[in-house]
């Protein structure tokens, strides 16, 4: 362990329970300057509960959080704030009803005198932050009205305004992709060269070798390895984090002739072309493409959440309208949508009442839940996708963000019958990667069982290699079809960011 007295921030011994779970047993880390180094580990292996603690949004059991070398006792999100260390969460937490500049202030805001603020430093400072990342965002705009996107970029944004010393990324690039993600990356390798340290949380591991330094690997609460990224390899790192070999995934059937689902005209956007496709029974049909390219609108279209006004969708053939979620899953579509929070879960309820949700006809009998039944389905789905902690009783708002993505997966895939179309909307977003692979092996095992999946991920190396054709949407259409052997990194994006091929046929 590197001295703590030339570090930023450092925990020493941090330990934290919750009732009887242990969420950190004698953790050590710390952050040096001109430093990026990476916190990783499974869902539930205790990274949250850290951040929370080393920017005073919880309080240890025992250890302490060192700032400069120097104790500062029981540390509150200003105390750290003060000192210099700032954080950008996984899920935003701006206020929806305050404008990108009354956000990036809040609680800081500059006063000419008191009572007046001094709004024309305010502006120039958040137009600068914002210049940084690469979001050309009206300051003056409500935050309601920003996409997912746009809110994580003010986020990133307003952490910079506050010239901390010490940032902690926790999944900055969950939600974003493309050009945004590779600015984003330009920032943080900025904020290193100019001295500060950085603490970068990812699941994606080709983040952790493309930009830190160090990686701390937690499991189950304790800190398993500190070792130097360069020299570290994939399957390595891997190994640490799971306790295991993932292995290969055995190799899948090709797609079946019939067609489950088909679109036609679909129209997603007035100023848009209609977008049509096939999906076919046991096929993988990828779609890829920037942020607000139109993915997740036709998610929601299929799944009935915001019918489109003209065109036509068929299952096995027959036209259906879906006019509600209920209309898509009688029509035997289900839908794993991309906003776990709002639309996946109910956040108060249960783990077992979470997962029995979509399953409620089977579980019920003269319109009484079989709580026995639902515990019993609970219980297998918990099993099945790893969720931690394995309990089926707690609030699911007490789940890390990956476990709760594993209960949104986990309600409609153990669904009997399984689902015959299945749209997966960024069905990876803040999983670990073991439990990547064990989402995989689940698309590979709905395939091969007859079903068709339509998977929509920001992740390119995860459409290109999960999927049997990919779709590019731009701007609200379909901009290009790619077979197999037109995958590329490369293709897609130029596909994605130009919109169309070019009169040769190439992009």
């Amino acid at each position: 362990m590197a001295n703590l007295e030339g570090a930023l921030v450092a925990a020493r011994g941090v330990t934290k329970h919750y009732g009887g779970i242990t969420a950190l047993d004698d953790v050590s880390l710390e952050v040096l300057p001109a430093e990026i180094h990476a916190l990783v580990g499974e869902n539930g292996a205790g990274k949250s509960t850290l951040v929370k603690i080393m920017t005073g949004a919880e309080t240890a059991d025992a250890g302490d959080v060192l700032i400069s070398g120097e104790e500062v006792g029981a540390l509150t999100p200003e105390k750290a704030r003060h000192h210099g260390v700032g954080a950008v969460y996984q899920e935003p937490s701006l206020v929806p009803t305050l404008t990108v500049l009354e956000n990036m202030f809040l609680g800081r805001e500059q006063r000419l005198v008191p009572g007046v603020l001094e709004r024309k430093g305010m502006k120039r400072e958040a137009r600068e932050a914002l210049d940084r990342v690469g979001a050309h965002i009206r300051l003056g705009r409500e935050v309601s009205a920003l996409s997912v996107a746009e809110r994580q970029l003010v986020e990133i944004a307003r952490a910079l305004v506050f010239k901390a010393r010490v940032l902690i990324f926790d999944e900055p690039s969950a939600i974003l992709s493309g050009p945004e993600l590779d600015r984003v990356f330009g920032v943080i390798e900025e904020l290193r060269a100019s001295g500060l340290g950085i603490l970068y949380i990812s699941h994606r591991l080709a983040e952790i070798f493309r930009l830190t330094d160090r990686a701390t690997v937690l499991k189950d609460g304790r800190v398993v390895a500190n070792r130097d990224v360069e020299g570290l390899t994939t399957d390595e790192l891997i190994r640490l984090m799971v306790g295991r070999d993932i292995g290969a995934r055995p190799a899948r059937k090709p797609p079946r002739e019939r067609v489950v689902l088909e679109a036609r005209e679909l129209e997603l956007r007035p100023d848009a072309e209609p977008v049509s496709f096939e999906l076919r029974a046991g096929e993988v049909l990828g779609v890829a493409g920037l942020v607000g390219s139109g993915r997740s609108r036709l998610a929601s279209a299929l799944g009935g959440i915001h019918p489109v006004k003209s065109g036509t969708v068929l299952r096995d053939g027959r036209p259906v309208r879906l006019r509600s979620p209920r209309d898509a899953v009688g029509a035997g579509i289900v839908v794993i949508p991309e906003d776990r929070k709002r639309e996946g879960l109910i956040l108060a309820h249960s783990v077992r009442e979470n997962v029995g949700l979509a399953s409620l006809r089977e579980l019920s009998r003269a319109g009484v839940v079989r709580t026995a039944d639902e515990r019993r389905l609970a219980q297998e789905a918990t099993h099945r996708f790893g969720v931690r902690p394995p309990r089926t009783d707690i609030p699911a708002r007490t789940l890390s963000g990956g476990n709760q993505q594993k209960v949104v997966l986990s309600k409609w895939l153990v669904r009997r019958p399984p689902p015959e179309v299945a749209v997966l909307d960024e069905p990876t977003r803040g999983v670990d990667v073991g439990a990547k692979f064990d989402i995989y092996r689940l698309i590979d095992e709905l395939v091969d069982g007859g079903a068709g999946v339509l998977l929509i991920s920001s992740e390119l190396p995860e459409v290109i290699a999960m999927s049997d054709r990919i779709l590019v949407m731009s701007e609200g259409r379909i901009a290009g079809s790619l077979e197999p052997h037109e995958f590329s990194e490369e293709r897609i994006l130029r596909l994605a960011v130009l919109g169309a091929r070019t009169e040769d046929g190439n992009e």
